[in-house]
Formats: structure tokens, C-alpha cells, sequence
């Protein structure tokens, strides 16, 4: 992990930016406006609620969600493009013929981490050649106890195309295991419950079997000290739930879950830092975050349910600045200095990153970030979770961060 301009090393301890807060313990909502947060976020998105399907949809419905095959140039781990033979293997696994006119969903868990795919494919497909990290068939990621409403099989038997929280995508059947509806229900609204706040958070398995991994954000019902329910999958496909064993004091989990404080958001965000950058969730097949995953993943630990990618995260929460397109750096940086709190998302075209404060009249941000662009132009790789500033020199193609930034967003209910 680089460090890069104007940040220094006692920058890299979440310490330096609390102690520059009057009162980093104060939460900026409680319970009552965390669930009213949370209810607008479908709605706002257009993607309904797991739980939340009627019993049946029209084919042509589920037809509308399923993106177009073949549509641009895409190359796979060789650098070999895709030929047309490549697009109508995964045309023919889509097995869109055997769609009945009226699909009943099936309800079941993720009993691990699992990719969500564009296509029912495990095959690598790149934009350019040698652009290995970016998988483009890899949306996002899937945890163990997540709850999924599986719509359609593909032809090969091996995927699923469902819906899971704020996604729709294709996952692999063997990592779900199905249920009834009202038991998943259960499931996922279970409380107690405890919740990783840790990067990766382990839970201990009975006889031998290896541990599940859970990422930050996720939760799993308590059944008594250092015991949680665990989803399991069954030879026949269906759910079981086994015991899962924590550490006693494991710091990688916690009861319920964190205050929305500015100690607890900047503490999760700066126990993630250095992690390398994976794009969709995945990095050739090696779990990790993108800059909207890690955003995600950090608010997951005080209950707030973001969307999966930037584009609809900037729409959550209450708008504390707009920026105007042509905005000097130097009044943007003020506007951010004055208005901006600690844990806000700065959003911008394909980028989210977490405010953490200003130093001299400098602001600066932690964020999963692939490259860092100088205000000459220059290019530092970073490929992981940083700690940068948002320069306040102007570059001639406004492409910095700070010239680059669209907007401010709160996590508060709005109104």
C-alpha cells in the first residue's frame, strides 16, 4: 500500500482523525430512524426486497431483468476475444425456453461467500486484454445468511439467477440452500444476532468441517454465548442450520449491532485499510471489496443497508452539498471542510469514498482505491483500501479527486 501525497503515517490510525472530534461517540441516528432509513432504499433503487415477491411473476417480467448477450468485445484470461461460439454457449445456458409462462419463486440462504455472476459462466471476461483484476462477468458478492429468491436454473443445472439484497445475478446453486419463505424470514430478522465488524469474521464449524468466513457488515443469530446459527446446504439441495462457535472476546464480531458514531464507522473503515482492491467483490477468484463494497460493507456494521454500487448509493441518505460541475478545488474543499462530517460518502462518477476530516485546509478520505491521479496528470497504482487526500490543485482535465466529486451524501433518513 503507497502512501501517497500529503498523508502522513500517523494518518493511517483512525486515532488521528477522532481525537480532531468534540464527540466521536455521538451517533447520528438511532433505531427508529435506522429501519426508516433503511425502508426507502428499495424504493429508491427498484429493486424489491428479497422477502418481498409476490408468489408468482410473468416470464416476460423475469425476461426484462436478464441483460443481453453478447453485446460488447470481451477477452478472456489468454487475451483471446470472445467469438460467437463463446456467447452462444452462454446464450444456450441461460435456458431461457424452459421459462414457464408463470415462475414461483424458491427461497433459501447463502451458506458461504459466493460470486454474483452477469451469466450463468465462471469464465474470466476482460474489457482489454492482460486486464486481469477486472473480471467484467463478476458483479458482486453474496455472503453466507444473505437471503436469495431464486427464479430460474440455468440449462447445466449449476447456477441460479435470483434476486439478493439490492442484486439480481446468476450464483452458483450449490451455495444456496432452499427453504420455505417464512424460514428465511426467520432467519434473517432473527434477533439477538451477532454481526462481523472485522474484514473477515470466523465462525468455528463442529466436527472437523472448515470455518465460515463472514464479511464485515454481515449478521448471523446468536443461540447463546459465543454460539450463532449457521446455514448449511443438504445433499438434497435444502437448508439446514448448524451451530457456529466464536471466539470468546473475537474483536472480529459484536452483539447487535455498532452505533452509526463516527468511532465506530472510521474503526471498521481503518480495519480494512491496506486490503487489496476486487473488483465486483472478487479478484481472480480471492474475495475482497470495491470502493462501493467497501462503503458498503463498513456502513453494513452500524445496520445500514446500502446498495450494491456508487451510481445508487448516492441516492440514500440526506444530500449535505451539490457540487456545481466547474467548481474551483479551492471552493469545493470548502464547502466539504464546512459542511462534510466524518463517515460521509463522496460520491463522484464510478468512485465512493468515506470523508474523513481536513488537515490544514486539506480535506482528505479513506477509499478502496485503484489509482491515484496526480494533478499533472501522473498515475500512482494503489489497488487498495488508502487513506489519500482530495488535491487542492487544479489539473487541467479536472480529473482529480476533488475536482471530480459530485456530491456529499449523509447517512440520515430524508427530510
Amino acid at each position: 500500500m503507497p502512501l501517497l501525497p500529503n498523508v502522513t503515517p500517523a494518518m493511517l490510525l483512525p486515532e488521528f482523525w477522532l481525537s480532531r472530534l468534540a464527540d466521536p461517540d455521538r451517533a447520528t441516528f438511532d433505531a427508529a430512524a435506522l429501519a426508516d432509513l433503511n425502508a426507502t432504499v428499495s424504493a429508491l433503487i427498484g429493486i424489491p426486497g428479497v422477502l418481498g415477491l409476490p408468489d408468482a411473476l410473468d416470464a416476460a417480467d423475469v425476461l426484462a431483468l436478464l441483460p443481453a448477450v453478447g453485446q460488447r468485445p470481451r477477452y478472456d484470461a489468454d487475451g483471446a476475444a470472445f467469438g460467437q461460439a463463446d456467447w452462444e454457449a452462454i446464450r444456450a445456458n441461460l435456458a431461457l425456453e424452459a421459462l414457464p409462462a408463470r415462475i414461483v419463486p424458491r427461497y433459501g440462504l447463502a451458506v458461504r461467500r459466493t460470486a454474483l455472476r452477469t451469466y450463468p459462466s465462471s469464465r474470466i471476461a476482460l474489457k482489454e486484454p492482460g486486464d486481469l483484476p477486472f473480471d467484467r462477468f463478476s458483479e458482486t458478492t453474496v455472503d453466507a445468511g444473505w437471503p436469495v429468491a431464486v427464479l430460474h436454473t440455468s440449462a447445466d443445472g449449476a447456477w441460479a439467477y435470483a434476486l439478493t439484497p439490492h442484486y439480481w445475478g446468476w450464483l452458483r446453486l450449490a451455495d444456496v440452500g432452499l427453504a420455505e419463505r417464512a424460514v428465511v424470514r426467520d432467519f434473517v430478522q432473527a434477533e439477538p444476532f451477532a454481526v462481523a465488524v472485522g474484514p473477515w469474521a470466523d465462525v468455528a464449524l463442529a466436527g472437523g468441517q472448515p470455518p465460515v468466513v463472514l464479511e464485515m457488515g454481515s449478521r448471523l443469530p446468536l443461540a447463546g454465548a459465543n454460539i450463532v446459527l449457521v446455514p448449511t446446504r443438504l445433499a438434497d439441495g435444502s437448508l439446514a442450520i448448524a451451530r457456529g462457535y466464536l471466539r470468546a472476546g473475537d474483536a472480529d464480531w459484536r452483539i447487535g449491532y455498532a452505533p452509526a458514531s463516527p468511532r465506530a464507522i472510521l474503526e471498521a473503515a481503518f480495519r480494512v485499510l491496506g486490503e487489496p482492491y476486487a473488483w465486483g467483490g472478487m479478484r481472480l477468484g480471492r474475495p475482497g471489496r470495491d470502493c462501493s463494497g467497501f462503503v458498503q460493507d463498513v456502513w453494513g456494521t452500524a445496520g445500514v443497508r446500502l446498495p450494491r454500487n456508487a451510481g445508487q448509493q448516492e441516492m440514500i441518505g440526506q444530500t449535505v452539498v451539490a457540487f456545481e460541475p466547474f467548481e474551483a478545488p479551492e471552493v469545493r474543499a470548502a464547502r466539504l471542510i464546512a459542511q462534510g462530517a466524518p463517515g460521509d460518502l463522496l460520491l463522484m462518477d464510478g468512485h465512493v469514498m468515506l470523508y474523513l476530516g481536513e488537515v490544514d485546509g486539506r480535506p482528505y478520505a479513506i477509499h478502496d482505491l485503484w489509482q491515484y491521479r496526480h494533478p499533472d496528470g501522473s498515475l500512482t497504482l494503489a489497488g487498495a483500501v488508502v487513506v489519500s487526500d482530495l488535491p487542492l490543485e487544479r489539473s487541467t482535465e479536472r480529473h482529480t479527486l476533488l475536482e471530480r466529486l459530485t456530491r456529499v451524501q449523509r447517512m440520515q433518513p430524508p427530510g
